[in-house]
């Protein structure tokens, strides 16, 4: 299972819903994951851009789109945002890989040679 960071503005005819009759959203959200093949861990409300954050697990790249669209087609939240997020063994099997791919990358106007070198910094005119 892959790990995912949603943040999501409540729409107004949602927010306007909640503040008339407040409800427990944990509840819908876990089933909603679960239908989709997933695991919720956190829901949080907070203020500023967004209005919730969600951290959660599902099984691959699909199953958070099909998460987003149900969300959205239903008018209850807008601007998502979605995040994939790695382990820290993830994170460190991705240094490994990249440490890997270092001696085969060129970066454009490099030649094969010193692909590996870091560019010289510019001088500042004195």
């Amino acid at each position: 299972m892959n790990f995912y960071l949603m943040r999501a503005k409540v729409s107004q005819e949602a927010m306007n819903a909640l503040v008339e009759r407040p409800e427990d959203r944990l509840i819908s959200m876990t089933k909603v994951l679960q239908g989709v093949g997933g695991r919720l861990h956190y829901y949080f409300f907070c203020f500023g851009k967004y209005d919730i954050v969600l951290i959660y697990e599902l099984p691959n790249n699909v199953s958070a789109a099909a998460l987003s669209m149900v969300l959205t087609s239903s008018g209850s939240v807008t601007e998502v945002d979605t995040t994939p997020l790695l382990t820290m063994q993830e994170a460190i099997e991705s240094m490994q890989q990249a440490g890997a791919a270092m001696g085969v990358y060129r970066p454009p106007g490099r030649t094969p040679a010193d692909a590996t070198k870091a560019p010289k910094p510019k001088r500042k005119n004195a």
